[in-house]
């Protein structure tokens, strides 16, 4: 099965043979091709240019971008890939069409992700973890690493966005299976990944009360009211303030 790779480096693994994002064209050869590959749609001429310019292509951009896609097809070719019908174009567009059986790293994650969070709907935590585990061990390695880009940063944001439902999903379902250690890291790792979405911080005072560590659980939450004042104005929601009356802070 023919493999590829989006985070850690790019790698695509065929069935003869392999290339890593060392043996793209440059900053341009690895933005054209993660682009291609996120996107998985037809994209125009411009719209890839404008991705790998940061929507400020050169003037002569069409003479530019050709040889990086040639270059881009003859790395396909030497997995064992036909480079012409995985990289298509037609239409004023290119399209990156892997074969159907293809392994995606950041796909796989993704699917992962959404089954975690369906496992833990219907309390199935034990599998939520499995694969919020396997999901987020994916979404931890970096895109494009070293690649300053307005569309990697897109895409690195919605990924730090997934790896936080991520630490979400796991520090629910380890809660509820009596782990609260492992509860504690996955809500500390939801909570620094985006310290003003709360339901980390109520995860991890539930998480420190379930544990009986009544004092980590008023830490938790006096951080998470300070915050909000200080960052928004604002008081948490009342599921957050019930907690406070839990803990005696009236």
């Amino acid at each position: 099965m023919a493999r590829l790779y989006l985070t850690g480096g790019l790698r695509l693994d065929g069935p003869s043979g392999s290339f890593t994002d060392a043996d793209l064209p440059g900053n341009q050869g690895r933005v054209a091709f993660a682009a291609l590959a996120v996107e998985r749609r037809p994209l125009s001429h411009d719209q890839l240019a404008d991705i790998v310019w940061d929507e400020r292509p050169p003037a002569q951009w069409k003479g530019a971008l050709a040889p990086v896609i040639s270059k881009i097809r003859s790395l396909i070719t030497t997995t064992g890939l036909d480079g012409t019908a995985v990289l298509a174009s037609g239409g004023g567009a290119y399209e990156l069409r892997l074969p159907a059986d293809i392994w995606v790293d950041l796909e796989d994650a993704l699917r992962r992700l959404d089954r975690a969070e369906g496992a833990l709907r219907h309390d199935r935590h034990g599998d939520a973890t499995l694969d919020a585990t396997v999901a987020s061990s994916i979404l931890r390695r970096p895109v494009l690493a070293g690649v300053d880009n307005l569309w990697a940063d897109r895409v690195r944001d919605r990924l730090v966005d997934s790896l936080y439902r991520c630490s979400v999903v796991l520090a629910t379902a380890w809660n509820q299976l009596g782990d609260h250690q492992l509860a504690v890291t996955a809500a500390h790792t939801a909570i620094d990944l985006d310290p003003l979405r709360e339901l980390a911080h109520r995860l991890l005072i539930e998480t420190e009360l379930a544990r009986g560590d009544h004092s980590a659980a008023l830490r938790a939450y006096t951080r998470c009211v300070e915050l909000f004042a200080t960052e928004l104005g604002a008081e948490p929601s009342p599921a957050t303030l019930e907690l406070g009356h839990v803990l005696g802070r009236d």
